[in-house]
């Protein structure tokens, strides 16, 4: 029997800290939550054909395949032109409110995280199924030229009024998407978003009557990878 003697190393097995970036451009239909602020902007109008929509642009990292961050700015954007009125108690009584042009847009700017469940199973077609949360400030401005009447029957025609306000809220996400491996790939989302509201009821305009602003967001995306 023979002895050798020699230095042993020991193998250490690292863990991937591999990371991908990203970038992209979303497009987003909109269907809010709250019945009389979907009466006043509507996911869609048969009407006129318009909708509520957003333009989403985002860019992010994956980081050791199962998690990612990004950063997601949008434009959430309609023009109305007609919808059902609404009773609004001006400080001298309650007078029915109709719409004749609105217009409403809004920018959230949010950071979302996102967990890849199955991102190790390269043989799957989930392997780019995505879980995720996000928040962040978001700003509105809304804008209403309203006829008013003295009740509903809208017999009594007492003028119009055109009224604007803006402001900063939050916004609260919650998401789940799938997207592709390529190079230039595509994606599809699904995404519930919370906007608390003061409802503080000063001005005869739908972000000051309700308390939410939520919805549920379909997303089509287009995703550029480094």
């Amino acid at each position: 029997m023979f002895v050798v003697c020699s230095t042993a190393i020991s193998q250490i097995k690292q863990r991937s800290t591999s990371v991908s970036l990203y970038t992209g451009i979303g497009y987003k239909f909109v269907l809010l939550t709250n019945s009389q602020a979907r009466d006043a902007y509507p996911f869609f109008q048969l009407s006129n054909g318009d909708f509520l929509k957003e333009i989403d642009g985002y860019f992010g990292a994956i980081i050791n395949e199962s998690y990612g961050i990004e950063f997601s700015p949008s434009y959430l954007f309609t023009n109305t032109i007609n919808s059902k009125g609404f009773s609004f108690n001006d400080g001298t009584g309650s007078r029915f409110y109709v719409p004749a042009d609105k217009r409403l847009f809004a920018l959230p700017l949010n950071l979302k995280f996102k967990y890849y469940p199955m991102a190790k199973n390269y043989g799957s077609s989930l392997s780019r199924f995505y879980l995720g949360v996000g928040a962040g400030p978001m700003y509105i401005n809304e804008q209403a030229t309203n006829q008013i009447y003295s009740d509903a029957s809208q017999l009594s025609y007492l003028g119009s009024q055109t009224s604007e306000d803006s402001f900063w809220t939050s916004n609260f996400e919650l998401m789940a998407g799938i997207g592709s491996y390529s190079k230039i790939g595509y994606g599809f989302e699904i995404s519930y978003r919370i906007v608390p509201l003061k409802a503080s009821g000063t001005k005869p305009l739908i972000t000051n009557i309700v308390s939410n602003f939520g919805s549920v967001n379909f997303a089509a995306n287009i995703i550029y990878s480094f």
